[in-house]
């Protein structure tokens, strides 16, 4: 007979992983979900009686056994698993630190010791210890945490890097075999009871019944569909990863006599919602701490502007900027000191260079963070869709008039029409709630010459300007780059690559011009991982990965029919390019290197066999 296992994937590497060797298992039975703590809940209670045995990984296998009755076997962490992530920090230049469990701390203490690899090692008991050893951690000067799932996501939600502590093959080995052993002695459990069987489901107001710390206990198709997420992923979410301002609006609601409604009326996923929050007077044996209910806003079809502005729902922080050349971290501080003032910004940088990470950098570190962030596309938006999101219009407010809003950030400033670059500037001198950030291209300096562009608006930022340095001229911040695209391509593919051969690193990769900048970057090495079956990215792994990206590059310009010679290698094709902008330059090499931001002897280098 087979074994019904119930697999809850914590990232979406293991899952791929678990399913490829379940083929070679004839007794498992496997079906997969990719879920995290409190998520897996939802799906480990529907599952009713269909498994045997429900397949999980730390501390969501520890959170899971108190929701169910049938087995819970843990894949463990092995010292391979251990090995090969210490493998890829090791000649790290950042500060780095092991946070977790104490089975996985004893294990990365004896491996260390092993390697002869000093780390701080912060042991936590239960998942919701993670945030108070992240604090100490980081308080410490910590950089970079390794660690389970919880770690890493906790981590990132601070504002901080964090390295996965993937499974490997062994690890799965062992688990499937604790499967059998479990299943040989033990039978199945009773059936979970459904939550709320008797909800009105074709109900047109949206329910919701909450936990007391904002967890989602049950969603009607109403509630998802106001919010805007799928039902089958709304039961376990919590309200304020929809929204932080649900964790306020709860708050509030706590605060007042029981069956007494808490209204509100808000903009969630770009629609108008009013809302009530009850508490009930007798509460749930399910931990229902309190009813919502959601009604959509009677008013005519939103503006096709109000969909046009993107909120950000991750925002990112100073410790997510890699790299520890003296280029970037001048950029750093300077931005900074940016962030604590109430000045707006002008940021310009080449594409790819990381406006948009800067942008939410200064906002993270700005008294606005608990607020919100806008990135407004100025070059998607016509004149009268960019004046109704940031003035409004009479079915709604503008963000320039909404105390929710922190950060305002326009994206490509020089598709914001005149008139209102000029409006936007009284707004500025008179004061705002929100504070502007702009963006461009091209340096603020030249900005001022071009004639979409009003000079008192310019004028305006010019002591508070950053200028962000293409990858080019920090091409020392490629390794550490590169070891945080590792991290995430394995969390996301179930791979155990564990870094970058230097020849590979050093001659080719640091040999570059890189146009595209760091997203350029992340093309190249993704292509060399997805060409990786080993543990390392070696040469034939990179010239795989070049060619990868050279077929996606020809793809790409033949649909839009292109007429650029992409034949020959990469080299190749860098050095007719090259040639190119020399040729428009009339062969001044002076003017070619300015236009391509290199200097004179890098060029001559690349084109030395063309010349001479």
């Amino acid at each position: 007979m087979k074994i019904r296992v119930l697999a809850i994937a914590p990232y979406e590497g293991l899952k791929g992983l678990l399913e490829s060797m379940v083929r070679e298992d004839s007794r498992i039975e496997l079906d997969v979900e990719v879920a995290d703590l409190h998520n897996a809940i939802p799906i480990v209670r529907a599952a009713k009686d269909r498994y045997d045995v429900i397949l999980s990984r730390g501390g969501t296998s520890r959170l899971i056994r108190r929701h169910v009755k049938i087995p819970v076997v843990d894949i463990p962490v092995s010292g391979y698993d251990i090995l090969r992530v210490l493998t890829l920090v090791k000649n790290s230049n950042s500060k780095v630190a092991i946070i977790g469990f104490p089975n996985i701390c004893r294990g990365v203490a004896e491996v260390s010791s092993l390697l002869d690899f000093d780390i701080p090692i912060y042991s936590v008991e239960e998942a919701e210890d993670v945030p108070e050893a992240l604090q100490k951690a980081f308080a410490d000067g910590i950089q970079i945490v390794l660690g389970d799932v919880v770690t890493v996501n906790t981590a990132e939600q601070m504002g901080y890097n964090g390295i996965l502590i993937t499974t490997g093959r062994e690890s799965v080995i062992e688990a499937f075999g604790e499967v059998k052993r479990i299943y040989d002695v033990v039978w199945k459990a009773q059936e979970n009871e459904h939550l709320f069987e008797h909800m009105l489901e074709q109900h047109r107001t949206g329910v919701m019944a909450v936990d007391e710390k904002g967890g989602i206990i049950y969603a009607n198709e109403a509630a998802s569909s106001l919010l805007g997420y799928d039902r089958a992923v709304m039961r376990g979410m919590n309200l304020t990863g929809i929204d932080p301002a649900w964790g306020r609006y709860l708050e509030e609601a706590s605060r007042l006599q029981s069956d007494t409604a808490k209204k509100q009326t808000r903009w969630f996923q770009r629609r108008q919602i009013s809302i009530e929050i009850i508490v009930p007077e007798q509460q749930s044996k399910m931990n229902c701490k309190f009813f919502i209910y959601l009604y959509g806003a009677q008013s005519k079809q939103d503006s096709a502007a109000i969909g046009s502005f993107e909120v950000t729902e991750r925002i990112a922080t100073f410790a997510q900027i890699m790299g520890s050349s003296s280029t970037i971290q001048q950029t750093i501080k300077r931005a900074k000191t940016m962030a604590q003032a109430e000045l707006p910004v002008w940021i310009a940088g080449e594409a790819g260079s990381g406006k948009k990470l800067i942008c939410q950098a200064i906002h993270s570190a700005s008294s606005h963070a608990s607020d919100e962030l806008h990135i407004i596309p100025c070059d998607q938006l016509s004149k009268e869709e960019q004046a109704a999101i940031l003035w409004g219009t009479d079915a709604y407010p503008g963000l320039l008039f909404k105390e929710s809003v922190g950060t305002i950030c326009l994206e490509q400033i020089q598709h914001l029409s005149t008139p209102l670059q000029r409006k936007m500037l009284t707004v500025m001198q008179g004061g705002t709630h929100a504070r502007l950030i702009v963006t461009s291209s091209l340096p603020i300096k030249l900005m001022v010459k071009r004639e979409e562009m009003d000079a008192g608006f310019v004028q305006a930022f010019m002591d508070m300007n950053l200028s962000l340095p293409p990858l080019r001229e920090r091409l020392e911040d490629i390794g550490e780059i590169a070891r945080v695209l590792i991290a995430s391509y394995n969390s996301r593919h179930g791979k155990q690559i564990v870094g970058i051969r230097s020849e590979v690193l050093e001659d080719d990769l640091m040999n570059k011009l890189w146009p595209g900048n760091i997203g350029q970057l992340k093309l190249v090495i993704e292509s060399m991982l997805a060409c990786t079956d080993g543990h390392y990215v070696g040469a034939k792994e990179a010239k795989d990965g070049w060619r990868k990206v050279k077929e996606t590059l020809q793809s790409d310009f033949a649909s839009h029919r292109a007429e650029l010679n992409l034949s020959g290698t990469w080299d190749e094709i860098e050095q007719r390019i090259l040639l190119e902008i020399l040729q428009k330059e009339g062969m001044n090499q002076s003017k070619a290197a300015k236009r391509l931001g290199i200097n004179r002897s890098t060029l001559w280098r690349k084109l030395k066999d063309v010349l001479q």
